[in-house]
């Protein structure tokens, strides 16, 4: 029993570490951080990028709203007037654009390098048209081709001019025609045309646009102005450049907005918005996940400092003896590495994996309070060699041990198998209500365990909700489930527990490590790299969590840190106007969140990282804007136009390839340098 005594004062007071005078400065220090940082005092909005954050959202409404109505059709969806308008300013470089509302028009243009597509627009559509393409060669004024198509309404048709006209210039006219009442027509050739003319008439004007015909290179000029985009057109063309700049970043959008003549200030126009939705959401909630004030940052001997005094609590909890002596810390760039050692006692219940979660968990709330943001990897060791994951008790004793211990014998044995009795009662009484307990939650029982002797009640208990899809419905943690299991027990035995510890543990089978660590973002090394761990981020509550540390916007998170990370010594060196250059010049991935959060990385003021984000994103959307159609003008002149959709598509794919290499080269980063640090252990 002396032994007892003395490893039931050791689980009082768990830490054999010795605090000195600097620990005893060092707590001060975090309990003033913590102190701030706990502030209730936290009215909204608050501070300037709350307003910010106001002010994006209200942006973000009216931009992508107005978007939608235009596209719907509900706003002038057929008026044209605002870009008959602008076209007439120096805003358009194309020039100034023409009416056509209500009048028969053409869309003539290359399609697929080879292919000549030709639209009708504006035609009756209860009537049977005919539409009439004929090619004339400048030089001798023959007509050498021509073709028919024909169809309900608006006509719409491509053909292959690759083998079939020589080198030269050429003139292309269309001509629509439409019957006089509903007949179905069939037109092929000029034979069938000829035989339906009767019933024919032409409705519109011809249209003539040059053919210029060079090798494999087919290139079409329009002496005329280009028709002006009406409303609808204007909200389509707005979703289709913000899915291009998603996806191929903002010179993609650019220059598939160029070759379509989509206006300059149009493409602009979206690419600011969004620039400005982007940058005034998701930036004042990275800078208040990330920002720390000067006076708030630990120091490395405050973050290891911060971790001992977490892990002495850890250990009460979990009836463990840490070894602090053996504790090792990694501080990085880019994450924290730890190294945890411990010892098992007897009142030790739930397998390492549950061990390391309760850790790991109990860590990363403390770093959310303190406001780190790196990830979190850790390797928990158990001293003693009790690691098990069978669904088996770790005991720092054989159980034959803790059973004799229970009650010595001797000579009356009345007492002894009196105390059996109860203990026995009691067990079945535990079994009785962990059985309402799974029934009252709809729970299967995946594996109990119960031990109990004249000092403590041990329950372990691993469930599977009983649903359909329950790894992703199922939404409460193991330790709501675990304080509810404990009240639930202490309800129905209260007469029976007497004096007894009551120490329960549950778990669900379903749930991942993440899920019991209750992490906010969590990073898996790839074992196809021979990559091995789990990088785990502290939760951040609200709406800063919600938007920024779902999976979709975490792994973006975490490829915008890395380049920030990268570029941090540009930054450091030029400052203000740096981050603006890096902002505006178009490499991959400098857009205006890399930009941010390079100003969070570097410890800019908000202030200044905001405008210089404003500026260098207004430069590039705009010179991006009014560039685009030169370059494509300066192609065609070469005659390169064919390599326009090719250009589009390496964008694209360079933007890809970027990303994927910058998301390989940070988890290569972040978990072989652990692996190597953890390997020390051994």
């Amino acid at each position: 029993m002396e032994e007892e005594d003395t490893v039931a004062s050791e689980l009082e007071s768990p830490s054999e570490m010795k605090i000195s005078s600097e620990n005893n400065s060092i707590d001060k220090e975090l309990d003033r951080i913590r102190l701030r940082r706990t502030d209730k005092n936290k009215k909204f909005p608050k501070t300037f990028d709350d307003v910010v954050l106001i002010f994006g959202l209200i942006a973000g409404i009216v931009f992508f709203g107005g978007v939608a109505l235009l596209s719907s059709g509900m706003l002038a969806g057929d008026s044209i007037i605002l870009d008959e308008n602008l076209s007439k300013t120096p805003l358009d470089t194309g020039g100034e654009c023409v009416d056509n509302q209500g009048a028969v028009s053409f869309s003539i243009f290359i399609e697929n390098h080879d292919d000549v597509r030709v639209k009708s627009k504006n035609v009756f559509s209860d009537k049977f048209s005919v539409i009439v393409v004929k090619i004339t060669n400048y030089s001798d004024s023959e007509q050498y081709y021509e073709y028919y198509k024909s169809d309900m309404g608006n006509v719409d048709f491509s053909f292959d001019l690759e083998e079939e006209v020589n080198d030269g210039h050429y003139s292309l006219s269309a001509q629509i025609y439409q019957s006089s009442d509903d007949s179905e027509l069939i037109v092929t050739n000029k034979s069938s045309f000829d035989e339906v003319s009767s019933l024919l008439q032409k409705n519109g004007d011809e249209k003539i646009v040059d053919l210029e015909v060079s090798g494999h290179s087919l290139k079409i000029s329009d002496p005329e102005p280009r028709d002006c985009f009406t409303m609808t057109e204007f909200g389509w063309w707005g979703w289709a450049l913000m899915a291009a700049e998603w996806a191929g970043g903002r010179e993609t959008a650019m220059l598939t907005g160029g070759s379509a003549e989509v206006p300059a200030w149009w493409m602009a126009f979206i690419s600011l918005g969004m620039s400005i939705f982007f940058l005034c959401v998701q930036y004042p909630l990275m800078h208040r996940m990330y920002h720390r004030d000067i006076d708030d940052i630990l120091t490395k001997k405050q973050l290891f400092r911060l971790i001992q005094r977490t892990l002495v609590k850890s250990e009460e909890n979990l009836r463990i003896r840490i070894n602090f002596d053996e504790l090792k810390m990694q501080e990085r760039a880019i994450s924290i590495d730890i190294i945890i050692p411990y010892l098992t006692t007897n009142k030790t219940i739930g397998e390492a994996t549950d061990i390391r979660a309760r850790l790991t968990k109990d860590l990363l709330e403390e770093f959310s309070i303190f406001g780190e943001m790196r990830p979190l990897q850790i390797k928990s060791i158990c001293l003693d060699g009790k690691n098990t994951s069978n669904n088996e008790f770790i005991l720092s004793s054989d159980l034959s041990l803790v059973l004799s211990e229970r009650s010595p014998l001797s000579e009356d044995y009345t007492a002894f198998f009196s105390g059996l009795g109860a203990n026995g009662r009691l067990e079945e009484e535990i079994v009785s209500t962990l059985d309402k307990w799974f029934r009252k939650h709809n729970l299967l029982d995946y594996g109990s365990a119960i031990i109990v002797d004249e000092e403590s009640v041990l329950i372990r208990v691993i469930y599977t909700p009983m649903m359909k899809f329950s790894y992703f419905l199922y939404r409460k943690s193991f330790i709501d489930m675990q304080d509810d299991l404990n009240d639930f027990l202490v309800s129905n035995l209260d007469n029976l527990l007497g004096d007894r510890e009551l120490i329960v543990s549950a778990r669900n089978e379903k749930a991942t490590l993440s899920d019991r660590a209750v992490a906010g973002r969590v990073e898996m090394g790839a074992n196809q790299d021979d990559l091995v761990g789990e990088a785990m981020v502290a939760k951040q509550a609200g709406l800063t969590g919600v938007l920024l540390q779902n999976p979709f916007m975490g792994d973006i998170l975490s490829s915008v840190e890395y380049v920030a990370h990268s570029n941090r010594s540009r930054i450091d060196k030029y400052g203000f106007w740096g981050l603006i250059v890096f902002v505006w010049i178009p490499f991959m991935a400098s857009g205006v969140l890399v930009g941010a959060m390079l100003g969070l990385v570097a410890r800019m003021r908000f202030r200044r990282v905001l405008l210089a984000c404003l500026i260098g994103g207004s430069a590039a959307s705009i010179t991006w804007a009014y560039t685009a159609q030169g370059i494509i003008e300066f192609m065609e002149k070469y005659h390169a136009q064919t390599f326009i959709p090719f250009l589009i598509f390496l964008a694209f794919v360079f933007t890809f390839l970027h990303l994927r290499r910058n998301k390989r080269r940070r988890r290569e980063e972040l978990f072989r340098e652990s692996m190597a640090f953890f390997a020390t252990s051994s």
